[in-house]
């Protein structure tokens, strides 16, 4: 049986596939809105990791305050950014990625060549050329969102294992 070595993205094939479960990333949207109570900007975030109604902000007299329970309690932005350090990512650049890519459709080809093994904590499976192709459609798609300006990380706080994505298509903002 011939193990095979798999990175960060070759796991988002599998996960697709339904062989390792999914990892989550972080998505957070920033919107402006005027806060009813007076004609200061309040900045609104909607946070998409948990069931939250999301982490609002406000400006009053130059200082930011921050609510994560939808403004039932308030903290100073420092404080908050303390209690949540920031994430440190490192982004794909699309050459980076196309240089990657290329290698990577060839070893894929090697492991549906030589009907590789792969094991899981869900089990063995014999690589196919049905995944090599599917992988390798998946990753050109990720390249063109690359070159769109999507954002893929290489790694999360500097766990490789772990990726996130972000599009600057994803944030609006309003102005009343």
């Amino acid at each position: 049986m011939v193990k095979a070595k798999f990175g960060a993205l070759a796991l988002t094939v599998l996960m697709g596939l339904g062989a390792v479960s999914p990892l989550h990333g972080v998505a957070e949207a920033h919107a402006l809105n005027a806060p009813a109570a007076n004609s200061a900007q309040q900045k609104t975030v909607v946070s998409t990791t948990d069931d939250s109604d999301g982490v609002m902000s406000y400006k009053e007299s130059g200082k930011t305050f921050v609510s994560e329970d939808n403004g039932a309690s308030w903290v100073s932005e420092e404080d908050y950014n303390n209690s949540h350090p920031a994430i440190s990512y490192e982004w794909w650049t699309y050459d980076e990625y196309k240089e990657w890519l290329e290698q990577e459709k060839k070893n894929l080809q090697e492991m549906a060549d030589d009907h590789t093994m792969v094991e899981t904590s869900e089990g063995s499976f014999e690589w196919t050329q049905e995944m090599t192709d599917q992988s390798i459609a998946e990753y050109e798609q990720t390249l063109k969102d690359i070159k769109n300006g999507l954002l893929v990380s290489k790694s999360v706080d500097g766990d490789t294992e772990c990726m996130t994505t972000f599009s600057p298509n994803w944030v609006g903002s309003t102005t009343d």
